[in-house]
């Protein structure tokens, strides 16, 4: 037996790890996605009733209004486009050699012809074999970008959310 042969026995059940964990990040970016648009919801009734009228509660309200696009947006089937989109992918300059290949961020990267010849060698060989080998890594690059994109918009809704909820607290101190 070579050394290199106990690398790649199952070059497929691999590649659906990698792809089951990006799901699995992209499904838990979703629920915080919904409570995050719930709770923005939710909390633009609290503002009205707590502060009501003046000025932060307008600013509050239009900060809690801006998180509701974002949440359905990233909700939306819209987001799952092929295409890059210009701020949620990650430039395709980069790449590091130092780049995680299970991680949806640094898969997100590259595009599917460069990372099958990567997870070729990442995996010890075999994902060139078969043409469904490469079309589970197109899979996986698709899945990665709408996780990445996902998370992006997740992290625009919580900037808001955290300034109104600083906002109140400061009022509720100064009350």
């Amino acid at each position: 037996m070579s050394v290199s042969s106990h690398l790649s026995p199952e070059p497929e059940r691999r590649l659906w790890i990698i792809h089951a964990k990006i799901l699995g990040e992209t499904s838990r970016t979703d629920l915080k996605l919904w409570a995050l648009t719930a709770f923005a919801a939710a909390q633009m009734a609290l503002v009205e009733t707590v502060v009501p009228g003046g000025r932060l509660s307008h600013f509050a309200l239009a900060l809690l209004c801006v998180i509701l696009p974002i949440g359905l947006l990233a909700l939306s089937p819209l987001i799952e486009t092929n295409r890059q989109v210009p701020l949620l992918d990650p430039r395709m300059d980069g790449r590091h050699a130092g780049d995680c290949l299970i991680s949806a961020h640094d898969i997100a990267k590259y595009p599917q012809i460069e990372l099958v010849i990567l997870f070729d060698r990442y995996l010890g060989g075999g994902v060139t074999a078969t043409q469904y080998y490469e079309d589970i890594v197109g899979q996986i690059v698709s899945s990665a970008r709408i996780a990445v994109r996902k998370r992006r918009l997740f992290l625009a809704a919580t900037v808001p959310a955290v300034v109104v909820q600083l906002g109140l607290l400061c009022r509720l101190i100064w009350r």
